[in-house]
């Protein structure tokens, strides 16, 4: 069986995108390899955890599909705290599952993401 080892965003605007996965979620750029002015990167892969992440300036972007990015945090209220701090509109908090909490919001290029606490 085959491990999803990377996911693909195509982007407008890489270096924006890039920045946002940074620096609001945290994910550590690894490439290029001096992450300091990514305005004009069309390539840029960040450590997610087990499956990299990697901001694609080519082809079509599409912001309608049916994929949702999912993330654990350890700490939800704080993380929709500090996302709404930085600016961001982050959805209330709503409980997905029992034990399971979620709250979702979309990325600088309109991407769905959902953030979720687990027990």
């Amino acid at each position: 069986m085959a491990d999803l080892y990377q996911v693909i965003l195509v982007a407008n605007n890489v270096g924006r995108l890039a920045s946002f996965y940074r620096d609001a979620l945290g994910f550590a750029i690894t490439y290029p390899e001096s992450a300091g002015d990514l305005a004009k990167e069309s390539w840029v892969t960040l450590d997610s955890g087990s499956c990299q992440l990697a901001i694609h300036g080519g082809g079509e972007v599409r912001t309608s599909g049916s994929v949702i990015l999912s993330f654990k945090v350890e700490d939800l209220d704080f993380a929709v705290f500090d996302l709404k701090e930085k600016g961001f509109d982050v959805e209330p908090i709503y409980e997905v599952a029992p034990g399971v909490k979620s709250a979702k919001l979309r990325d600088p290029e309109g991407n769905r993401l959902s953030l979720e606490q687990v027990g």
